[in-house]
């Protein structure tokens, strides 16, 4: 007993960390000016051949919440290429839109976790940036991946709203596909001058735990359709290679 309540804590800390990474590394606080209401999401699903996929209704559109898969006899090289980025070894695959609007780091994540110390479990292998400031702001999506053993889908996203409320966060969505381990939550932190809202997007396989994190968001008189579109194009592109 003593045992499992050991490994509780460990995994619950495993948590933690990648939730505090994830709020330094939202340097520029974002504010949106609408009722919290207009955020609710009404999950769904849509069949897809035999395929069933879940997805949630957010601010930004029609997210995934679903991990979905794509074969890694399709999949094409290694790292940033264009607008696409492949990591065989983390086996994940995400694109953001082409052209000249965003960017791709390698360094800039991992960088940042040596700076910060965190454990070889914890890895922020890509941070996507827009190219220019919305307002003050660098919009991004980062992805962390972090070694959690056999927790499923509902015990890591179950933990990391327990954890994120015991920061003082408070969580506005949250679904999880179990059949599929896949799940997305939208969370916020009140103070007396703003709203800080996280969008993401969680995928539990191979062990591991990935979390996509739509932040740096400008004003929502400042969010355009385009941006909307953009970012949730990158939080729905991300697959899991088998």
């Amino acid at each position: 007993m003593a045992s499992n309540e050991g490994k509780s804590q460990s995994d619950f800390a495993g948590v933690v960390k990648w939730i505090v990474l994830g709020v330094i590394t939202i340097t520029v606080l974002f504010l949106f000016k609408g009722e919290i209401s207009r955020f609710l999401n009404k999950a769904e699903t849509v069949k897809i051949g035999a395929l069933e996929i879940k997805t949630a209704q957010t601010v930004l559109g029609t997210a995934s919440v679903s991990n979905e898969t794509v074969k890694a006899s399709t999949v094409i090289g290694d790292g940033i290429q264009g607008s696409t980025y492949v990591n065989r070894n983390s086996k994940f695959q995400i694109t953001w839109p082409e052209g000249n609007g965003w960017n791709a780091s390698e360094t800039m994540g991992k960088s940042l976790i040596q700076q910060l110390g965190f454990p070889p479990t914890v890895d922020m292998p890509l941070v996507i940036m827009k190219n220019e400031m919305v307002g003050n702001f660098r919009p991004n999506v980062n992805v962390v991946v972090e070694t959690i053993g056999g927790m499923t889908a509902s015990d890591y996203i179950n933990r990391t709203v327990q954890a994120l409320q015991q920061l003082g966060w408070q969580v506005l969505t949250k679904d999880i596909d179990e059949a599929t381990q896949g799940g997305f939550i939208s969370t916020y932190y009140t103070t007396s001058t703003f709203k800080l809202y996280q969008f993401q997007r969680i995928v539990v396989a191979n062990g591991k735990g990935y979390v996509i994190t739509a932040s740096q968001l400008p004003p929502e008189d400042s969010l355009s359709q385009q941006l909307k579109a953009e970012l949730l194009s990158i939080l729905n592109s991300f697959r899991i290679i088998v």
